[in-house]
Order: C-alpha cells, then structure tokens, then sequence
C-alpha cells in the first residue's frame, strides 16, 4: 500500500516474487534432493518416509492452537495501526513451546507404540523418538515465521527457506553417503530446521521489546489471543485431517510402496502449490495492514490485480505439469515412480484453482471470520468422505479426485463468503484469454509427446510450451499498460524493453 492508502502492485508483486523465486529455489533444490532419495533408497522405506513426516505435522498441528494464522493477522493489523506487537509475539512463542514439549514428551515416552501403530513394527521406535525432536524445533520455528509473514518481512523469509532447505537437504545426502539410512534423513531434517530456527530467532528479536512488565502483559493478552485462535486451531485440525487422510489410508490399506508412489506424486504436484502460496503470502501483510487502516477498497483492487497475475502464472504451470505428467515423475523419482503419473496428472488439472484463489489467500482471516473457516473446512472434509467409494473403483486416483473436489469446494465457499464482506471482482477478460492460451499450449505439448516420447525430452517439452503460451499472450494482447509499467518497475528498463517486444508490444508505457 503506499501513502495514500492504494493498492502498490509493485510491493506486492516484488514480495511475491522474493517467494516464488524463494519457492522455486526450494523445490528445485527439493526435488533435487528428493530425485536423489529416491534413487538411494526403496520405495517401502519412502512410505516410512512419508508416514514419519505425517507424525511430525501431527505433532506440529496439536501443539498450534491456531496461533500460526491468527499472530501473523494481529502482527499485520498492529503496523497497519502503527502499534507495538512485542506481547503477542511473547504470548504465542511462551504458550506454544509449552504445549510443543507437551505434545513431542508424549511420543518420546511411547515411541514403541506409536511405531507398531504407524508400521505394525516396533523396530522404528528410533525413528520416531528423532522426530519428535524435529517436531518441537518446527513448531517454535512456526511462530518465528509467522511474525516475519505478518510483518512483511518477505525477503527475509525467501532468503532463510532457501538457505536452510539447501542445509538440511546437503546434510541428507551427506548422510546417505554416510549409510546412515532413514537415520541420516531424519538427522538432515533436524539440522536444517535448526538452522532455520536460529535465523528466524536472530530476526524476530530485533522486532520485539522487552520490559520488566512483559511478563505480566503476556498472561493478559494470552487469553484474548486464544479466544481468537481457537476456530482458527479446530479449523487447522480439521485441515491437517483434510491434508492426510488421504496418505493415512493408503497407510492403511496399501502397501508402504504404494505410499511411496503416492507421496511421491504429491511432492511433485507441491511445486505449484509452492508457488500459488507465494503469492497468497506476499498480499497477506497488505491485506492486513489495509484491514488495520479500514481501507477495504485496497483489498478489492488487490483481489483482481492479484487474481491476474495469479493466472498468468500458474495457468501454463498447471496445465504445463498436467501434459508432461509423466515424464517429470519419471525423470524426478525414477523408472519405479511412473505408475505415479495418472496422479501427477489428476491434480494438476484441479490444480487450477490456485491460479484464482491465491489471491483470495488468508482473507477470511484478516476480517476475523475464523468460525466460517473452520465451516469451510468442515464442509471439505465430508464432501471428501463422501467421495470415498470412488476409491473402489478407482484406487489411488481416486484419492487425486477426492482432493481436487475438495479444493474446489473450499475455494467456492471461500469467495461466496467473501463477497458478503466485500466487493469481489476477478478480470474475466484476462481469465478467458490466459485460459484459452494455456489450453492450446497444452493441446501441442501433448501432441509433441504424441509423435515422439522420451522423459529425457522434458526440457524439450517445456520449451515448445514456453513458446506456444508466449507467443499466445502475444496474439491476445493478454497484457495492459499497466502489466507492463509494473514489468518496468521490477526488471528494469532494458529487460522490460525486450520483453514488451517479445510480447508484441512496440515500447513499454511510462504511467500508470
């Protein structure tokens, strides 16, 4: 927002690409270390993997009580109004690393249980005990990062991803090499979210004051600041319920390989992910701090401005991924993934959604309405249970359906919503032009897959993707002025100049 109180596509759009390129950064680096995973071990010990990883957020999840979301809503609001936000910083951090050595002391003292529980074997009780450690240190990172997220510190949050993700994923090859196995992994995890940790505790303080009356300001606003979060902590639950169930079942029902194959497909599908929560992040501090400022019409202006430039991006990723489906999970895991690849696909095509509802990312939350998030994600959860007989007929796919049904419904209920609270607009114009770009990019990619396949063409693939999308924005003039003034602003003169031309443009306007 800048000093008028207007919406500064400029800030918004340079934050969100600290975290896209931050995410992108991470995921390649992930996918990097993942492909390399892949490669040095089974696919039974992936499914402990994942099964390992789904103890941690569980972890993580009940030690929350919601106070993830709403610091970064009060951290946010407080700028907007100019005010210290030291003691919700203060209550937060003090209750959660209460409540995470509660919950990570309970599988330290039954680790034995908890791993005949997860894998019908006690002989990974080692396992679980050294991720529950990875549990605690992840959860006080969380509310560190919260106070970063809130405060706009966007930059600094890309720089502290990408360099503990390049940490801990160093230190797992390291101790792969080392043979220290499933150990070595879970160690490389804890190094590198101590890491992160540290950083974020460096940043954070130099944020907050203390006093000699903190302590007591703490116990007053502690209750106040769970009153609010508690929709937001059942809301989450039901969300973390949302987010595994589906790997829960196939825990249950399916081999460990079959969980392999399945997590490894998420994996995949979480690089667009990734990118549509970059944006989302990056309006999320601007929303709140206009919220703070009682100026709604920033908020409005922000969901279509951000809803465009949300499709334009991740509309060709989406339907990019959906056609070359089987040679990324060929080429990322390996030859034993591509059974994988029908799942890869059937979320990409869902998908879609993030390319809209980025922009609408968070805001439910910023007007405070935390019981209707907690309905919304409710809602998802039975229409998914609802849907489980698709799995019958149609195995793990039906899992990518189910979900993609779900994210569709959240996102619907979320802007019905919304637009009793605000005026929603989204740029229809922009929206059929980006679409009907992105589809005949994908018509030809698949076509080109059609004549000659090969998952070491991926490269190939991409390009002539690349070229059909861009050279179809060109066609439709999909970008106005003010896309290319913002271009300008962010890139520079000379690049902005090149790619104007690039996309049919004869100069790049000087004004708004």
């Amino acid at each position: 927002m800048n000093g008028d109180g207007e919406f500064d596509s400029y800030k918004v759009a340079l934050g969100s690409i600290h975290l896209t390129l931050q995410n992108i950064l991470s995921t390649i680096i992930g996918l990097l270390g993942f492909a390399f995973l892949a490669r040095m071990i089974t696919q039974e010990e992936m499914g402990i993997i994942a099964a390992l990883t789904f103890l941690t957020s569980l972890v993580q999840i009940f030690s929350d009580f919601g106070l993830h979301a709403s610091l970064a809503k009060f951290v946010s609001e407080s700028m907007g109004k100019r005010e210290d936000f030291s003691i919700h910083v203060l209550s937060s951090l003090g209750f959660r690393l209460l409540a995470s050595l509660l919950a990570t002391s309970v599988v330290l003292i039954f680790p034995k249980t908890i791993s005949a529980a997860l894998f019908d074997t006690e002989i990974h009780s080692d396992l679980v005990r050294l991720s529950a450690v990875n549990a605690l240190i992840l959860s006080l990172s969380s509310i560190l990062v919260s106070v970063s997220w809130g405060s706009g510190k966007l930059g600094s949050l890309a720089l502290y991803g990408v360099f503990s993700t390049m940490v801990r994923w160093l230190l797992v090859v390291f101790f792969l090499h080392s043979d220290y196995g499933i150990d070595g992994v879970i160690l490389g995890w804890i190094f590198g979210d101590i890491v992160l940790f540290l950083l974020f505790l460096f940043s954070v303080s130099r944020m907050i004051t203390f006093s000699k009356t903190s302590f007591f300001k703490v116990r007053r606003c502690l209750p106040s600041l769970l009153r609010f979060s508690w929709p937001l902590y059942m809301a989450s639950i039901i969300s973390f319920v949302y987010t595994w169930y589906d790997r829960a079942l196939v825990l249950a029902y399916f081999p460990l390989a079959d969980l392999g194959v399945y997590d490894i497909s998420q994996k995949a599908f979480s690089v667009l992910t990734s990118i549509g929560t970059a944006l989302g992040t990056a309006l999320f501090p601007y929303y709140g701090m206009a919220y703070g400022r009682g100026d709604h019409g920033a908020i409005s202006l922000g969901i279509k401005r951000g809803s465009k430039y949300a499709m334009i991006t991740i509309f060709p990723l989406t339907m990019g991924l959906f056609a070359t489906s089987k040679p990324v999970i060929t080429l990322f895991a390996g030859q034993q993934y591509e059974p994988g690849w029908p799942l890869l696909a059937t979320l990409s095509l869902f998908g879609l959604v993030f390319g809209l509802s980025s922009a609408f990312s968070n805001l439910l939350l910023i007007y405070g309405k935390t019981r209707i998030v907690l309905v919304i994600s409710s809602v998802s959860v039975i229409l998914s249970l609802c849907l489980l007989p698709l799995l019958s007929i149609l195995n793990l796919v039906g899992f990518a359906i189910i979900r993609g049904f779900s994210m569709l419904l959240s996102f619907l209920l979320s802007v019905y919503a919304l637009s009793k609270i605000l005026r929603v607009e989204i740029d229809g114009q922009a929206l059929m032009k980006v679409s009907a770009a992105s589809m005949l990019m994908t018509v030809v990619v698949i076509t080109v897959q059609q004549f000659y396949y090969s998952e070491f063409l991926l490269p190939f693939y991409a390009l002539v993707g690349a070229f059909i999308y861009a050279s179809s924005l060109k066609l439709l003039k999909a970008l106005d002025p003010n896309d290319l003034q913002l271009l300008k602003r962010i890139v520079g003169d000379k690049i902005a100049k090149y790619v104007t031309k690039v996309l049919g443009y004869s100069e790049t306007p000087t004004k708004d």
